[in-house]
């Protein structure tokens, strides 16, 4: 999820902030330095400690929750967020930081219903219409966020990023002439600007509009996306635009969900994109969310990608749904990954027994760590 303000801070407000506190003249909690600095949260926590209005430890809380998102202590930053803005209820830079928050733990309701409210407050910043458009896209809502990034390029003229998004944001509801004009004039651009960032997101862009479009004519996209996973012919050159036609055409959610699903071992096999495979097990989960093959998938994606926290959160939900022994195995691997080897060792356990001898839990049983533990 998008909005950090740390990604937004100049090198020359960081060199200026870190002197005014080498100065003593840094406020306690303040997010515009080094967070992750011991004496940085000392000060904070004594000054939390110390205040008693409301209002005034709101701005405090505000900036002990950026230092517990650096942590990946979501949870807690929850919670202070939730103190801060019961003080100060519209404050956007809280209902901000708080919908990022909702954003890493797949609470994309609750993240859209925050930049809500900072839209309206603030209907000429950019910022909102940008972090919405993300949540609305894997929430499902592809009409949405291709409304909110052209919004955002209608605020931001001169924004070759913004141009881009507007771009991948219409491929996602099939309009490929108007998504091949917005990276082929980002790609201009960038091109002048000396921008080699924009100028590879363009032609990466470029690249997948005609993988998309790249369908077998005349046939049951649906069926020929299915039918060449079933007989191992996954690397086929159309496989990828099949799968997007069926994705396309999908009337219902379950059949959207499959066709990215299909679609996601093709991105594997024929362009060897990680990144693009997990995207579209993502969307996948937003259109059937009851599915629990739908979170194991997305856990053992996050787990290819090395994200083992966001792993462990699909592997969790999808044991709320069902007992999985995929999902069980899937969550020791990433507890051993995060050092919990005891809920590692003890996940591994129960998925053997619901699925005696499985090369998933198997593999996490013989880790040279968790054999360490013993």
């Amino acid at each position: 999820m998008p909005g950090r303000y740390s990604k937004f801070i100049s090198a020359l407000t960081i060199l200026v902030s870190l002197q005014a506190q080498a100065a003593s003249e840094v406020p306690p909690c303040a997010i515009n330095v080094d967070v992750k600095a011991p004496e940085w949260i000392t000060s904070c926590e004594a000054a939390i400690a110390r205040e008693s209005d409301v209002k005034r430890r709101a701005p405090l809380l505000f900036g002990r929750a950026y230092y517990a998102v650096e942590q990946f202590r979501y949870d807690d930053a929850i919670a202070d967020l939730n103190a801060a803005l019961a003080a100060d209820p519209d404050n956007p830079a809280y209902l901000r930081e708080r919908a990022y928050v909702h954003g890493e733990l797949s609470n994309l309701d609750e993240a859209i219903g925050d930049l809500d409210r900072v839209i309206a407050q603030k209907p000429k910043e950019a910022y909102g219409y940008r972090e919405r458009a993300y949540a609305r896209h894997y929430r499902g809502d592809l009409k949405g966020a291709y409304e909110d990034r052209a919004r955002e390029f209608e605020l931001t003229p001169d924004s070759l990023d913004a141009l881009v998004a507007r771009g991948r944001a219409a491929l996602w509801l099939g309009r490929f002439d108007d998504a091949k004009a917005d990276a082929t004039r980002a790609r201009a651009g960038a091109k002048v600007a000396g921008n080699d960032d924009v100028y590879r997101s363009a032609s990466e862009l470029l690249s997948h509009i005609a993988l998309w479009r790249d369908t077998t004519r005349g046939a049951d996209a649906a069926k020929v996306c299915s039918e060449d996973l079933e007989t191992d012919k996954s690397d086929r050159p159309k496989l990828i635009g099949d799968c997007s036609r069926a994705f396309l055409e999908a009337k219902t959610g379950v059949a959207k969900a499959d066709a990215l699903t299909s679609r996601s071992t093709a991105w594997l096999v024929a362009e060897d994109s990680q990144n693009e495979s997990t995207g579209d097990l993502r969307l996948a989960l937003a259109f059937d969310p009851a599915n629990v093959a739908r979170y194991i998938n997305l856990g053992y994606s996050f787990l290819m990608l090395s994200h083992s926290w966001a792993a462990k959160l699909e592997f969790d939900r999808a044991l709320a749904l069902d007992k999985h022994w995929l999902a069980l195995a899937g969550r020791a691997a990433a507890r051993l990954n995060l050092g919990d080897k005891e809920g590692a060792l003890a996940d591994a356990r129960a998925s053997n027994e619901l699925h005696p001898n499985n090369e998933a839990a198997a593999g996490v049983l013989a880790d040279e760590r968790l054999q360490e533990a013993k």
